[in-house]
């Protein structure tokens, strides 16, 4: 017999809010990105583009659903808690020490995990801005201090940077591509960075964008992890390697502060499927390579077309361009959905004139700047 519905009274008797840890409520939740799921149910769609997430638009290899479908007959096993294969091919890939590397459920809670291993309620953690919010959120979880350094002409102020640091810090998050923005921190940049630095404090360089970098210029993390503890390096198979929906990320670092942040992380904290997944897809030499070149083409064809059509473009070293049209971002966003397209409105980071536009396939840019154009012309009547 099915319980009856009753209508119980929900209100608490302790208000979770006054027990809450200090910080918590803080902490702004994630926007994710609109699932295509979601505008297709709302406006009757039977197709829709995302170009908000950064995620891959390619259809990923046939050979890695067979390695998936491989990987059934073991689901009902715990996965292997140190990604032993995932860790030695990785490190082959990379060219570092099997012990520089740390997995998990994606670099975010690679993120989260290092502000638990270092952060305390007395210290503090720098984050340019605006920038990925999940360096504030891995800040004010263990209860730190966050202090906003604003970008300069769209670029990461180190100067600026370093004369935010006082004894609080702790760590320092920076972003190369950054994320809104595209724009790239140079190795000559860099290293005057570290050389002015205390050397008690941490540098975490996310390059979850790293293989779409076309400029020789830029730093690595890799490059630096042998020689200066301090500095650690942040990697995602979500982007180029197309499983953002298998969720598998990894830090590089010294093998000192891996062992730290290893104590911190979750046992199993990166599924079966997740790890063949990214194993397969490390052999997928001639997707990766053809998807990073159509995304290197088409995020110039598209800076081009834009910029014809009066936008302001940043330069961009990422799968994505931060735009400026004459439409506002909000409302952009807003007309693009009934049409079937999804983009990242820069309101987000309180850049309400901008939008965040992932690059696409040739035929759904095609598509998005056909949108753009009847839309301008709408407005400029």
């Amino acid at each position: 017999m099915p319980m009856e519905n009753k209508h119980l009274d929900m209100s608490p008797k302790v208000d979770p809010r006054r027990i809450a840890r200090k910080g918590i409520l803080e902490l702004g939740a994630y926007v994710p990105g609109k699932a295509t799921e979601e505008v297709k149910e709302a406006y009757g769609l039977e197709e829709v583009v995302k170009l908000a997430s950064n995620e891959c638009p390619l259809p990923l290899p046939d050979g890695l659903r067979e390695v998936i479908e491989a990987e059934f007959v073991n689901l009902a096993r715990y996965p292997d808690g140190h990604c032993r294969k995932l860790r030695r091919r990785v490190a082959a890939y990379l060219g570092v020490q099997e012990e520089c590397l740390l997995f998990g459920n994606g670099a975010e809670e690679c993120i989260r995990l290092i502000g638990q291993a270092f952060l305390n309620p007395s210290d503090a953690g720098l984050i340019p801005s605006p920038i990925f919010d999940a360096y504030e959120t891995a800040i004010r979880m263990p209860g730190a201090k966050v202090v906003k350094v604003p970008i300069k002409d769209y670029q990461i102020d180190l100067e600026a940077m370093l004369s935010a640091v006082d004894r609080s810090t702790k760590i320092v998050w920076l972003c190369s591509p950054a994320n809104p923005t595209g724009k790239i921190i140079s190795r000559d940049a860099f290293e005057g960075f570290l050389s002015l630095l205390p050397e008690n404090i941490l540098v975490v360089l996310d390059e979850a964008y790293r293989e779409f970098v076309a400029d020789k210029r830029a730093a690595h993390a890799q490059d630096y992890i042998e020689r200066d503890a301090r500095v650690i390096g942040l990697r995602t198979f979500s982007k180029a390697f197309g499983l953002a929906g298998l969720r598998v990320g990894y830090l590089v670092a010294h093998p000192s502060v891996i062992e730290i942040v290893s104590m911190v992380k979750l046992p199993f904290n990166v599924n079966r499927l997740a790890q063949a997944a990214a194993l397969s897809m490390l052999e997928e030499e001639d997707f990766v390579q053809n998807h990073v070149e159509m995304i290197q083409s088409e995020r110039e064809h598209l800076r081009r077309e834009l910029e014809e059509r009066g936008a302001f473009v940043v330069p961009s070293e990422a799968n994505f361009l931060l735009v400026k049209l004459p439409l506002d971002g909000d409302e952009l966003f807003k007309r693009l959905l009934p049409l079937g397209f999804i983009i990242r409105p820069g309101s987000l980071w309180g850049l309400n004139q901008y939008i965040r536009l992932t690059v696409g396939t040739p035929e759904q840019n095609r598509r998005f700047l056909s949108h753009v154009d009847t839309l301008l012309a709408g407005s400029n009547k």
